[in-house]
């Protein structure tokens, strides 16, 4: 077990209670309202919120598996099959279109989609979600970690390329699979400027834009809606915890690669 100075347990509880106590504050319209004014006013909630909900599901999960399909391979592209100096430019473009504000880029989304005739469509937000530099480095960075010589015997041994990349390559990536998938679908969930931009009717509401619609609106409803929009998240991220805290599954999956 690693040990800490003593000053550091006293500083890390302090930072860990100054990151919560924001999060807390969303249960003081509850402290006030009561149990059985939150009890009816969670029986209030709009049918609007529950489509809001649901198109933010689609959504996200849209994204997550476009981004997959585009990501992984070209993770793996720029670690093992481009040359390095091409590899190289594109991993400083990712890194530089990273820096770049969500806004700058909605004016060519936007004349894309319009071209394309997606424009006010769901599917135009998800394909414009489909490539993330941030998702590009992860996955480089965990392809960076596998050695070639794992394909290069599994090549010698009768393997195909389609069963050095489902039976090798992904459990190896798992871990940054579901690191970069955690941070994808937060992405997606608070997604904003796309929404507000590219969906305009009242149909196509997501959360993002539905909670900015509700100024003035009951403060307890409110925090009912906003602690019942992270429960999805939470689920998403004890999911991935789970699963890189398993060594039993790591194991598994790593002893399963190796079976060709």
């Amino acid at each position: 077990m690693i040990k800490h100075p003593r000053w550091q347990c006293p500083l890390f509880k302090s930072l860990v209670f100054l990151y919560i106590l924001p999060c807390a504050a969303l249960l003081l319209p509850f402290v006030k309202a009561g149990v059985l004014s939150l009890l009816e006013s969670s029986l209030e909630l709009e049918t609007i919120f529950w489509a809001a909900y649901l198109n933010t599901i689609i959504l996200a999960v849209g994204d997550l598996l476009l981004q997959w399909l585009v990501n992984i391979p070209a993770g793996l592209a720029l670690s093992k099959m481009l040359p390095q100096h091409i590899a190289r430019k594109v991993l400083y473009l990712c890194l530089l279109l990273m820096f770049l504000p969500q806004q700058a880029l909605i004016l060519p989304q936007y004349l894309l989609l319009d071209r394309m005739h997606l424009l006010h469509h769901a599917g135009g937000v998800v394909l414009m979600s489909a490539f993330q530099p941030f998702l590009v480095l992860i996955f480089w960075f965990g392809s960076e970690q596998i050695h070639p010589s794992l394909f290069e015997a599994a090549i010698c041994e009768g393997a195909s390329t389609r069963q050095c990349f489902f039976r090798i390559y992904i459990p190896m990536l798992s871990p940054y699979i579901l690191a970069g998938s955690l941070l994808s679908v937060a992405e997606s969930w608070n997604m904003l400027e796309q929404p507000m931009t590219f969906l305009q009717t009242d149909s196509q509401l997501v959360l993002s834009t539905y909670f900015l619609q509700q100024i003035g609106a009951d403060p307890s409803v409110t925090a009912i809606q906003a602690l019942l929009s992270v429960f999805p998240l939470l689920l998403v991220f004890a999911f991935a915890v789970a699963k890189l805290h398993n060594p039993n599954s790591i194991v598994s999956s790593e002893e399963n690669s190796f079976t060709l």
